[in-house]
């Protein structure tokens, strides 16, 4: 488990860096999303190591500019799909949205300008190698049973999370947090070995959470939709423009489809997770 753990770092440290410079270079449309996913199986490892180590790992420390570079990228990718959920939404309640599509083709050149400005600056080769070397040094040390078992809790309380579900009202950050850890803990699963006697079960709790994991995507696209909305919406009052009143129907659309997101997801917990 030592050995997997630490090949898994290595390798996914090694696919940021290489698409981290393919970005920085020709601002490749791949490459970034390459290197967000890498940046996720390596914040997964991060978790597992503060789960291991609570005392000498703090992730949010220990990821340093890595976060706030995916913090970043993730304003681009936001503002680029709000343009595809703005058209979808203008086709069907039969109307346009012309100043808002500008605020999100602006919102995107912003978010790219400070994504370059950021890049630039970071090196990210002399960071990871540094993060490599220090939770190097923990996993080698670490009874190969213990990272075995608190991956084993993870899971288990990711699903314990999802049935507790059914008593919360309308929680959103609960969602949030069933669908960041839902990758984490897909990730972290490959460190097993295919005979491991735990995985069989293991591999069928997550599928049963996989069946909502599109749904937590589209529901979590209208949460960004309905506060990127409220921004515009501040400064189309303040520049008393008329018209107002479309994008309140905007809003009211997006609250809805949120809604009745959430809605489903709370029933298949219900139904499907022996609640």
């Amino acid at each position: 488990m030592q050995e997997r753990l630490l090949d898994y770092f290595a390798k996914h440290c090694d696919l940021f860096i290489r698409n981290f410079n393919l970005v920085l270079s020709d601002f490749d449309a791949d490459a970034i999303h390459d290197m967000r996913v890498a940046i996720k199986r390596i914040r997964a490892v991060f978790h597992l190591m503060e789960r291991l180590y609570p005392d000498k790992f703090n992730q949010v420390e220990e990821e340093g500019k890595l976060r706030e570079m995916f913090r970043l990228s993730g304003r681009m990718r936001d503002a680029q799909v709000q343009q595809q959920l703005l058209a979808c939404n203008a086709l069907n309640l039969g109307s346009t949205f012309g100043e808002y599509q500008a605020y999100l083709h602006d919102a995107e050149n912003k978010a790219i300008k400070k994504f370059k400005k950021f890049i630039k600056d970071y090196n990210a080769e002399k960071e990871l190698n540094e993060k490599q070397e220090k939770a190097g040094k923990l996993i080698s040390s670490t009874d190969p049973e213990h990272i075995r078992i608190q991956i084993i809790q993870f899971v288990n309380e990711l699903f314990s999370k999802a049935r507790q579900m059914r008593a919360e009202d309308e929680h959103d950050e609960s969602l949030h947090e069933i669908r960041r850890k839902l990758k984490q803990c897909h990730y972290l699963l490959s460190l097993f070995s295919e005979d491991d006697p735990d995985l069989p079960k293991l591999n069928t709790t997550l599928k049963r959470l996989d069946k909502v994991n599109e749904l937590l995507g589209n529901w979590h696209d209208q949460m960004v939709g309905m506060e990127m909305l409220d921004r515009f919406i501040e400064k189309f009052r303040k520049r008393e423009e008329a018209g107002e009143n479309r994008y309140l129907l905007l809003k009211e659309n997006l609250a809805d489809n949120r809604y009745l997101l959430y809605k489903k997801v709370i029933v298949y917990f219900k139904e499907k997770l022996d609640i």
